[in-house]
């Protein structure tokens, strides 16, 4: 409170008294009232008077921050590090989705907050929203460089036995049952294409083996 609220006159000079006095910061209300006792200088021809009238406190105003976290990959959930509003005076969030939630790759994708004051007599409740994006994960494929073959054996489970940290389907290059010819070093390669093209990005991988050659031994007989 102050001289704008505090700010009785007389028809002459004197003291005014308020109640409550300047300075006071009155919670928030309706109708609530203010008085002033007035002590005329001149006391012997003037006695002293009251007046009081009344004022409206709205509830105050504060600020809530909360900028758009930086991307995540699918697969992490919320936390702290995109969960975290803050407010200009003490409260309670309530984020919506809550944390730990696993989002769907996407971008734009919306975060909510409600935020209750502590002093909800004084404060309002107030809300925000921020954006994030969600990207794609890659698998983890999985393949060793099979043992070496001798020419003539087809290329099979035990050479084409890639996995993946996801479910989804392999595509061998050469494909089953291919006989590479004799020769080291010669490569294998796998797509791999997740069931779950919404949040999984596709993957490749690439091997090498050693196919012997086969020795033969002519004999004539004599």
């Amino acid at each position: 409170l102050g001289g704008a609220q505090l700010n009785a006159t007389a028809s002459m000079s004197g003291t005014f008294t308020y109640t409550p006095a300047a300075g006071t910061v009155l919670n928030a209300g309706a109708g609530q009232p203010l008085h002033v006792d007035f002590v005329p200088t001149d006391t012997a021809n003037y006695t002293t008077a009251a007046a009081d009238v009344t004022i409206t406190v709205n509830q105050g105003t504060h600020v809530l921050t909360w900028a758009n976290p930086t991307s995540i990959v699918y697969g992490t959930a919320l936390g702290g590090t995109q969960l975290n509003a803050t407010a200009s005076v003490p409260g309670a969030f309530t984020y919506t989705p809550a944390a730990g939630t696993v989002l769907n790759a996407g971008a734009g994708q919306s975060l909510h907050v409600d935020f209750v004051p502590t002093d909800a007599v004084n404060y309002t409740t107030v809300a925000a929203d921020v954006t994030i994006t969600v990207t794609q994960a890659t698998p983890v494929l999985t393949w060793a460089n099979p043992a070496a073959i001798t020419y003539g054996t087809a290329l099979g489970g035990a050479q084409l036995n890639a996995t993946a940290s996801v479910p989804g389907t392999f595509t061998y290059t050469p494909a089953v049952g291919t006989v590479l010819n004799a020769g080291t070093g010669q490569p294998l390669h796998v797509d791999f294409v997740p069931a779950d093209t919404a949040n999984y990005t596709t993957a490749s991988a690439d091997v090498t083996i050693t196919v012997a050659a086969d020795a033969q031994i002519s004999v004539t007989p004599p």
